[in-house]
């Protein structure tokens, strides 16, 4: 777009066909792009997977090969592995534990729970019926047990296929870490020693990026967790484990894990205690999420990651849309990724500019120009 003279000397905005043109082209090729990745989810989510699995035990893998002999070299990517499945098992370890305690305090609210399913129950069938017209459910106990069993039907459902593709992910992980050393020599007699160095960059940068975010939820998820159990223990909430551990987990996703971290100890304290108690309850929380969820840690994850807060918010919106629930856990590593990759591309630097926290462009050059 540019401004030119008409006849009468008024100055107008006229838009370049060649330049509109290299838009629009653009904006098929970005459009396409999504499509892509959407229609490609069931292979791209555990390759994605794998790889961030990979870069973040890397560090473990390459600690070992360094101090044995090359003929043992595969120890490395073996003891990497074994530190994933070792965080696993303290995750499934809190898992069982946590399911011990919940089993044995739920005979002691299943009145109240099912007295408050079925006035949510009520409640959704009236908006139904002075909405749409249709009565629904009579929202008797039969239809809530039937939604209960439905619910668990689905729970397991989502178990099963998330351990399958957690063991597709480690499969594929393994296999990159141990075929790695020969895909850097390939690509050093492909690229060349100069190109190769560029490309390594890159992939160093990367990772170095994704293990400081993993570093920072997970210390932001463990102190937003103890606050959950300090803060419900006050009004004696039961399933205080629970909630902690949830608000661990749902720290990794950005904003949306925040509300559902919130909702559930507040309707645990509205069966519980009644109405008053679960406001003061949701307000104490409300305080803990906007503090650490909404402004310390996007602010703190950005700023470790060189990725304005508004950009990762935004780009869990993305990925949770092409991904589903997948992409709301890829969304802030697959940003990195893309953002750090524009910044190794001289043409596409301005893109990687726009997508970062800095305001100053000479600053952001120095930051992030290969050396």
């Amino acid at each position: 777009m540019a401004q030119r003279e008409d006849a009468d000397g008024n100055r107008r905005w006229s838009i370049d066909r060649r330049t509109l043109g290299l838009w629009l082209l653009g904006l098929l090729a970005a459009l396409a792009v999504l499509w892509g990745l959407g229609a490609a989810a069931p292979v791209l989510i555990p390759l994605a997977g794998a790889f961030f699995v990979a870069v973040a035990v890397a560090p473990v893998g390459r600690w070992v090969r360094d101090r044995v002999p090359p003929r043992l070299a595969l120890l490395g990517p073996l003891a990497a592995m074994l530190t994933v499945l070792l965080v696993l098992a303290v995750f499934a370890g809190g898992l069982w534990f946590i399911g011990q305690r919940v089993a044995g305090e739920v005979p002691r609210h299943a009145e109240e729970l099912q007295r408050l399913w079925g006035q949510a129950n009520g409640w959704i069938d009236g908006l139904r019926e002075r909405f749409l017209g249709d009565s629904g459910s009579n929202g008797d106990g039969g239809g809530g047990a039937e939604a209960l069993s439905g619910l668990v039907a689905s729970v397991l459902t989502a178990a099963r296929e998330a351990v399958s593709t957690v063991v597709i992910v480690l499969f594929l992980a393994l296999l990159m870490l141990v075929e790695a050393p020969v895909w850097r020599e390939k690509i050093v007699k492909t690229l060349g020693p100069e190109r190769c160095a560029t490309t390594v960059t890159a992939v160093t940068a990367i990772a170095q990026q994704f293990r400081r975010f993993l570093l920072v939820s997970t210390t932001l998820g463990l102190i937003t967790g103890a606050l959950y159990i300090g803060w419900l223990s006050l009004f004696g909430i039961d399933f205080l484990f629970l909630w902690g551990f949830l608000a661990f987990l749902l720290n990794y996703i950005p904003v949306i894990g925040s509300v559902g971290a919130a909702t559930l100890p507040v309707l645990m304290a509205l069966a519980q205690s009644g109405s008053t108690t679960a406001l003061m309850v949701a307000g104490g929380l409300l305080v803990i999420e906007q503090v650490m969820g909404n402004f310390i840690g996007p602010r703190l994850e950005g700023k470790q990651l060189a990725i304005s807060p508004l950009v990762i918010v935004s780009s869990l919106l993305l990925w949770s849309w092409l991904w589903g629930a997948a992409g709301t856990v890829l969304a802030v590593p697959m940003t990195v990724l893309i953002a750090i990759a524009l910044s190794h591309i001289d043409a596409l630097r301005p893109f990687a500019f726009v997508l970062s926290d800095k305001s100053d462009r000479r600053r952001f050059e120095a930051r992030t120009r290969p050396e």
